[in-house]
């Protein structure tokens, strides 16, 4: 499995989790607990879900490293966000949102790091 393989397969799964919160915010709970279904809180699941499919998104159809470069800054900017925002909230997250959710972003924070690094 190549590089841009496993970019294009953590691309998928970006617009995936992206594309649910947008359709349904309150997917977000085991992340922030019983908030996520709160009306003002649903606007940022959203805007964040889309953000998310979006750069996917551009991840799955950039072509060339040139193009592809912006999209994995993004995606590494975005997790790298999501993850000191959740370890700054982390007494008031669900057990989800605190045990699960750092390994995730900074996961993916480190996986895009690396891509950065394979592309030409």
């Amino acid at each position: 499995m190549t590089p841009t393989d496993i970019g294009r397969i953590a691309a998928a799964g970006r617009v995936l989790v992206g594309t649910a919160l947008t359709l349904a915010p309150a997917s977000g709970a085991g992340w922030i607990g019983e908030e996520s279904g709160r009306r003002p809180v649903t606007v940022y699941s959203r805007a964040l879900g889309i953000r998310d499919a979006a750069i996917g998104v551009g991840v799955l159809t950039a072509g060339d490293s040139e193009k592809l470069r912006p999209w994995i800054i993004a995606g590494l900017a975005s997790d790298v966000v999501d993850l000191a925002a959740t370890l700054e909230a982390r007494d008031e997250l669900p057990d989800l949102g605190r045990r699960v959710v750092p390994f995730i972003a900074g996961g993916s924070a480190l996986l895009g790091a690396w891509l950065l690094t394979q592309l030409d």
